[in-house]
């Protein structure tokens, strides 16, 4: 089958980065855009929570520490929503204590990446948890 750019960019998996320093955000757009994954962001947790309605992301990216909502409050709201729940979290974070990854796995977390990270690792991790929810780089579609 043969897909035009429209089409092709419409099967894209989406890709939600929640984190406040712009840096990150771009290194981070960098190394999954070069994954071929469509990339969108928010600074705050309360536009975080705005966009995921309106966005449907098949996978979002989610610091602890933002301005105002912090990101385990976000991941708990998002994952105790049923529209929302279906969607993994990968959250990425300078809070690497045990503490600190237990609580984001047990409040729904699908992985926890602290940093600083390896690009590859990310990029590896990233991938991992879409294909556990049925997703690879170009499958977009509903989630399962």
């Amino acid at each position: 089958m043969i897909f035009n750019d429209a089409e092709k960019m419409s099967m894209k998996v989406k890709i939600l980065i929640v984190d406040d320093d712009p840096d990150l955000t771009n290194l981070v757009r960098s190394i999954l855009e070069a994954e071929d994954y469509m990339v969108y962001s928010a600074e705050s947790g309360e536009e975080a929570l705005g966009e995921v309605p309106k966005l449907r992301p098949d996978l979002i990216i989610l610091d602890i520490i933002l301005p105002g909502i912090d990101g385990y409050n976000i991941c708990k709201t998002l994952k105790t929503d049923d529209h929302t729940s279906p969607i993994p979290i990968i959250i990425l974070s300078i809070r690497s204590s045990v503490e600190d990854r237990i609580m984001g796995l047990n409040i729904g977390a699908d992985d926890y990446i602290t940093k600083p990270f390896d690009p590859g690792e990310l990029a590896a991790r990233v991938e991992a948890v879409l294909r556990g929810y049925g997703h690879s780089r170009l499958s977009g579609g509903e989630r399962s």
